[in-house]
């Protein structure tokens, strides 16, 4: 045989646990600070003097710098190594941690916010190529499914775990305690870790792919599929990263008289939902035999339904609460599983890079957007006291059921474009 008949095989060096350990601590607080200031909201509020507008700027700073970044980070990746990316925009989560906590002015903190997005924006893509560099093919969805696993666990700990810190040293002490960790984490990923077995350069185990042309790009921004499942990302889940990051927890203390531990509590439900509901929604698909494209549909609907159980006021409890939100969470780990299912499946190979690099900002620049709009509905309803009224919240979460309803409707109507009937480029399909 030929040489090339020969896949080189990836040597199952101890090592390779180390690096997955390793970035994987790092993706924890990827999550951690997608989801944090929900929780220390109240905290923020009194010591800025801030409204919610003021508040949802702040916040989508995150998402902002996360999302235009992931592009440049791809190029890096590729042309400094994991290693290099990931300890570097470590470095630059660390920076923002300290100025978060230490910061004078909201203005300072929203400048500290947005460097902790573009810090741990330069993880996931990394961690992708540096699995792919120390695992064979054959360990690599569930190698994925343990990563995002650890990723949710940050947002479980920036629940209650955040809110108890928080009452007991105090928020900013909180995040500077957390940018140490951070920083002491940079180092070790920079001093220790490798970039592939031996040191060999990426291209010794795997093929280098082509570089993004530019005729690609324009076919796939041009498909009527492309903004059909942009608008449900963007949409739908950036609906979903609204409530998660930011206005969940004054939600349940507003209408429900709920204090911050316990509302943290309740508000744990929707990342341990998402981590049950993307297996389990998942295999449930494949048993009866339901096309990705359907759950896709369903679970967007299903959302969107339950933004009309908050909006209309119909959380009146603690146990519909717990049930609402971990509703949420459980649709919305079917819907990630499904939506990246319908992407795979209906994309041509020479477009897939192309199109998750176009599409992975989506849900970002949605929270990003949704958290000012939110805000600026609570400020115009006005607050009762030092806090927003069950009504300015049920004002607010109908912007978030119109967000998650229209992309829903759009991919019930045209969702045959979903899968066109030729996938080649050739035939002019892709972009019908």
């Amino acid at each position: 045989m030929c040489p090339e008949e020969h896949p080189r095989q990836i040597p199952l060096d101890p090592h390779r646990w180390f690096v997955f350990g390793t970035i994987a601590a790092v993706y924890f607080f990827v999550y951690f600070h997608r989801v944090a200031p929900s929780v220390i909201v109240p905290d923020l509020m009194r010591e800025f003097q801030a409204d919610a507008t003021a508040l949802g700027v702040m916040a989508s700073m995150y998402f902002y710098l996360y999302a235009l970044e992931q592009p440049l980070v791809g190029y890096l990746s590729d042309l400094l190594g994991p290693r290099r990316v990931v300890g570097i925009w470590s470095l630059a989560a660390t920076a923002g941690c300290l100025l978060f906590a230490l910061s004078p002015t909201l203005g300072w903190a929203s400048v500290g916010r947005g460097l902790i997005g573009l810090g741990v924006g330069g993880v996931f893509i990394p961690g992708m190529k540096a699995f792919s560099q120390w695992f064979p093919k054959a360990e690599f969805s569930g190698l994925v499914g343990l990563f995002l696993a650890v990723g949710n666990l940050g947002a479980l700990c920036a629940t209650s775990p955040l809110a108890w810190m928080a009452q007991t040293a105090g928020w900013r002490s909180s995040f500077l305690f957390l940018g140490l960790v951070t920083l002491a984490l940079a180092l070790v990923i920079l001093t220790q870790l490798k970039d592939s077995p031996g040191d060999l350069p990426a291209s010794g185990l795997e093929e280098k792919s082509p570089p993004m042309a530019l005729p690609n790009m324009r076919e796939v921004v041009f498909s009527a599929r492309f903004w059909i499942l942009f608008s449900v990302f963007f949409g739908v889940f950036g609906s979903y990263g609204t409530l998660q990051s930011l206005w969940a927890t004054p939600f349940l203390m507003s209408s429900l008289g709920m204090g911050r531990l316990q509302a943290s509590l309740v508000n744990t439900l929707l990342p341990l939902g998402l981590i049950l509901g993307a297996p389990i929604l998942g295999r449930w698909a494949d048993r009866i035999g339901a096309t990705r494209r359907e759950l896709l549909l369903g679970l967007a609907w299903t959302q969107a339904l339950l933004w009309v159980i908050l909006a209309l006021g119909g959380v009146s409890g603690a146990w519909s609460a717990c049930l609402v939100l971990f509703l949420f969470g459980f649709t919305a780990g079917g819907l990630a599983t499904s939506f990246w299912g319908v992407v795979r499946e209906s994309t041509p190979i020479q477009f897939m890079g192309v199109t998750t690099g176009l599409l992975n900002p989506a849900p970002f620049l949605g929270s990003g957007i949704l958290q000012v709009a939110t805000g600026a509905v609570l400020d115009r309803v006005g607050r009762t006291g030092e806090t927003y009224s069950p009504l300015a919240y049920e004002s607010a979460f109908l912007v978030c059921l119109g967000a998650a309803l229209v992309p829903s409707l759009l991919a019930l109507i045209f969702r045959k474009r979903i899968y066109p009937r030729a996938q080649s480029p050739s035939s002019g399909e892709y972009s019908r």
